[in-house]
């Protein structure tokens, strides 16, 4: 059965009108009244935004679909690298090995530069909950930041999470942005400038970084709490100390859907599907908030030093920064033609309105 999708995904915009031709795979299959779908990440389920998808998204849509319409929806979940790795999750959607994705477009900056938003402002709204809701009005308000998605990647945005409080773990002690000179610092891709000038950038990947850090590839990692605690990236340097600096609860992670897939799908499952890919937003955003603290605590536990940065200091490394928004909204302008700085400066302000006070006033022209 194939019918013509009504609804658009989460921000009310339509879904491209092209298919994917040449896909390695095919779409979702339709039995009768049984649909199977494709899920997956390139991240485990143990990352708070994979096991929201998995654990919320996944059983919610089965769920509303048994109870409200006469169809059945099975999901067949690729998770941890099995069909996509970190780094092609986007593709992977596009090309049809998933119906649906959850991935971090830190490691698409090229692709999805727009959506990283959040990484070139950095010391910002450090409550994951509350950033997310307004990264969420803010996409709402401007859909050209995801325009891509649709118009060169086959897929529609339906759903918008993001992980907690960026703090740093690191091998040796350190006070002051001057103390990370000289020492190889972990980073996902869009923050590594954080921290140029003083320490030496080196890209990372989740499921590399415990070798990256018993290697001496990285002396010190920027990342949240739980996840370092996870990973066990504490044992890998002995404990260590981690440094709440908060840069800020990025909104980062985004679940997209193929298509292909969504022409395919009667109209009142897609309907479910997009309602609970907002719920997945909120849900992931909570779960993450709830994480945080919960790291701080198992690291103290295990023998971390946890310590927050001094307000002088964060004011002082924002300094260094300072240029850098700016740099960034006029590098996407250009690139992807859209009104990054207009849009950047609306960020600002809206996180201001909500209560968050910056380090420093960043001037975006």
């Amino acid at each position: 059965m194939k019918t013509m999708i009504k609804t658009a995904g989460i921000l009310g915009v339509a879904a491209a009108a092209a298919m994917t031709f040449g896909s390695i795979a095919e779409a979702a299959s339709i039995k009768g009244n049984n649909i199977t779908m494709r899920i997956g990440s390139g991240h485990p389920p143990f990352i708070t935004y994979v096991k929201a998808a998995s654990k919320s998204f996944v059983p919610a849509v089965k769920k509303r679909v048994a109870a409200e319409t006469k169809y059945k929806i099975d999901f067949k979940e690729h998770y941890a690298g099995t069909v996509v790795g970190v780094f092609d999750t986007l593709e992977g959607v596009q090309d049809g090995r998933l119906d649906i994705g959850a991935f971090c477009v830190c490691f698409d900056d090229d692709k999805a530069m727009a959506m990283n938003l959040t990484y070139y402002v950095p010391f910002h709204e450090p409550n994951a909950i509350k950033n997310q809701k307004i990264f969420y009005a803010l996409v709402k308000k401007h859909p050209s930041l995801q325009q891509d998605y649709s118009k060169r990647y086959k897929q529609t945005l339906i759903g918008i999470a993001g992980f907690n409080n960026y703090g740093i773990l690191s091998s040796f002690d350190w006070k002051k942005f001057e103390d990370l000179k000289g020492r190889k610092i972990l980073a996902a891709g869009p923050n590594l400038p954080w921290v140029v000038g003083g320490g030496i950038p080196v890209r990372m990947t989740i499921p590399k970084a415990a070798q990256q850090m018993q290697t001496g590839v990285g002396e010190a990692v920027i990342l949240f709490p739980d996840t370092d605690f996870k990973l066990k990236l504490h044992e890998a340097i002995k404990g260590g100390y981690y440094t709440v600096t908060d840069f800020g609860a990025v909104v980062q992670i985004n679940l997209n859907m193929n298509n292909k897939t969504r022409k395919k799908l009667p109209p009142e499952v897609l309907k479910i599907i997009d309602e609970e890919g907002i719920k997945y937003g909120l849900t992931g955003a909570a779960w993450s908030q709830k994480d945080h603290q919960w790291g701080l605590d198992q690291l103290a536990k295990a023998g971390t030093k946890v310590r927050n940065i001094t307000p002088a200091a964060k004011k002082a490394w924002a300094e260094k920064l300072a240029s850098w928004p700016n740099e960034k909204a006029q590098a996407v302008k250009k690139k992807k033609k859209i009104d990054m700085p207009a849009i950047m400066r609306d960020y600002i302000k809206m996180v201001e309105a909500g209560g968050h006070k910056f380090p420093i006033d960043y001037v975006i022209k």
